[in-house]
Order: C-alpha cells, then structure tokens, then sequence
C-alpha cells in the first residue's frame, strides 16, 4: 500500500482494492474524516475507487457555516495575512488529524498472508 500525494488537499492510495468489502462501516463508509469536539466534520472529501482498485481522494475545507459564529470551523490559511480558508477551497488535513481509510488488501498482501499464517490456512487455499 503506498500513499502518494499529488497536491494541495489530492491524495492517491494505491496497492489495495477499493474499499473494504464487509460493510462494517456502512455502505459508503470506507472512509471517516476528522472532527472537532462537538462533532462537526472539518473537511470534505471528495473520494473515487480507480478501475485498478487504487482510491483517489481529494480534500477541501468545510467552515460548517451553519454553526453560531464562535463555533465554526475558521482555519486560518496565511499567518502573514490571517486569511482563512474558504468553504470547500482545497486544503490539507489540519495539523494533528487524519483520514481513516479501511480499505480491500490484495490476496497476496502482507497482512492477508500474515493472517492465514495464524488461522493455519495454507496460501492459495480457503479455509472449510
């Protein structure tokens, strides 16, 4: 699996399969974004499933605008300045969050071979 960052806020994960397939997460629910503490979601993305199984995402800024004044989520974009970020301009995540992504691995990937190794399933073979 390999993360590779194509620009400001544009984001390529590659070497899986999509998302993961079991819907523990709900039906578009492969990936969760970062909060704030009362729960409101700071970023939007913006995310697509490539025909090789690799997942383009794609990040911009989200001020919750709908939120009292105090409350939303004004992130500023130039110290120099003090200028903000504008709702949905692209951005990077904020410093300290992160992306969740449970994603498909490949048969032949690390953790796949690492967890039939445990169960005592030879590779190549399904478990009965």
């Amino acid at each position: 699996m390999r993360l590779t960052k194509l620009g400001l806020g544009h984001y390529k994960l590659s070497g899986v399969l999509g998302y993961n397939s079991d819907g523990a997460w709900g039906v578009h629910g492969g990936i969760s974004v970062p909060r704030d503490v009362n729960g409101n979601e700071l970023v939007y993305v913006d995310d697509k499933v490539l025909p090789d199984g690799a997942i383009e995402i794609r990040v911009t800024h989200r001020q919750n605008a709908h939120m009292p004044a105090r409350l939303q989520n004004r992130r500023i974009k130039s110290q120099d300045e003090q200028t903000h970020y504008t709702d949905d301009e692209a951005c990077d995540l904020p410093a300290g969050t992160r992306l969740d992504v449970r994603v498909q691995m490949p048969e032949d990937s690390v953790w796949n071979l690492r967890q039939k190794a445990v169960n005592g399933v030879e590779v190549g073979k399904q478990a009965e």
